[in-house]
């Protein structure tokens, strides 16, 4: 019994190998990288706000300058919004309705974070083992059929379409994600088909095959652990598109107002009319989109020079 699960765990670690090596080649090699540990940093700041977002708002989304029972009147009688450093322990001040705008955009992580890496994960999800099936099957009907679903789709212009699904599903958190990923999923296809395409020249994918093994297990075993890496590039830039994306939406007035994101903000202070007035509402909630979308595409930037050497100037 004790010889049989060494076997099957000197299997698994035979497995894992390839993995293991090359996730820490290519952390030896990110690290390396100044721009991509800057967007770690940043990227790992934000995740750290949004796991603790109740410990470091100073209130709850709820909460306003005169509390929560205040009359017409009475809000009626606040400057709209109040100027910055106002007496109610806001620290970047308050909106039109007495929330504080710290809280708000530290709330308003959870939602930035939850759109990119669901809308970065279902990208990936849908269009990596697309571009390996694709890829791997070249020139022949399943490839064909793939790559025609692609075209059809690059054809149609990407926020018009969101635009029109979210209208038409709704205009919810899921169905924004869904929507982005209509199209994102497409370079992750493209990308991984032209590496698959080239790895499966290799001698070692040749030998495989020589040696009677099945598409499945060249494809888990060769294919896979080498395709890995660039599919995690192509994650951090749909993720990052997602929250533009996500922004963008919120602005024009399509996003779930039920809850608070960096857009919705944005979106609000333009409809009431505070735009050039209220810079400490306007300013943080654009700085963090552009601040968390930046980290992801520096964490890309750098993951992209250690997948293709080549690539760097």
């Amino acid at each position: 019994m004790a010889a049989k699960d060494y076997s099957r765990m000197d299997q698994l670690r035979d497995r894992l190998k390839p993995w293991k090596i090359g996730f820490k080649r290519t952390w030896s090699q990110f690290t390396e990288s100044p721009v991509g540990l800057i967007g770690l940093i940043i990227l790992t700041v934000i995740i750290l706000m949004s796991v603790f977002a109740p410990y470091i708002a100073p209130h709850s989304l709820e909460w306003r300058a005169y509390g929560d029972g205040a009359t017409f009147e009475q809000m009626a009688s606040l400057p709209h919004p109040p100027a910055f450093g106002d007496p109610f322990f806001a620290p970047l001040g308050t909106d039109s309705l007495g929330h504080g705008i710290f809280t708000q955009l530290v709330y308003g992580s959870r939602t930035a974070l939850f759109i990119g890496l669901a809308a970065g994960l279902l990208s990936s999800f849908v269009g990596v083992p697309l571009g390996i099936i694709s890829g791997y099957y070249a020139n022949t009907w399943i490839d064909e059929s793939i790559q025609r679903v692609v075209d059809i789709l690059y054809a149609l212009p990407f926020l018009p379409l969101v635009i029109v699904l979210v209208f038409v599903r709704g205009m919810s958190t899921t169905n924004i994600i869904l929507a982005i990923v209509v199209k994102s999923w497409l370079n992750n296809a493209i990308v991984i088909r032209g590496q698959v395409l080239s790895l499966s020249e290799r001698p070692f994918v040749e030998a495989a095959r020589a040696s009677g093994a099945s598409d499945l297990r060249i494809m888990f075993r060769h294919i896979i652990p080498n395709v890995l890496p660039l599919s995690f590039v192509y994650l951090a830039q749909d993720a990052a598109f997602a929250i533009l994306t996500q922004a963008s939406l919120a602005f024009l007035g399509f996003s779930d107002f039920t809850n608070i994101s960096w857009g919705v903000m944005l979106q609000w202070i333009q409809v009431e009319g505070y735009v050039y007035t209220a810079w400490w509402w306007l300013i943080p909630p654009g700085l963090m989109i552009a601040l968390l979308a930046a980290s992801f595409y520096f964490v890309g930037y750098s993951l992209e020079d250690v997948m293709n050497p080549g690539s760097q100037s």
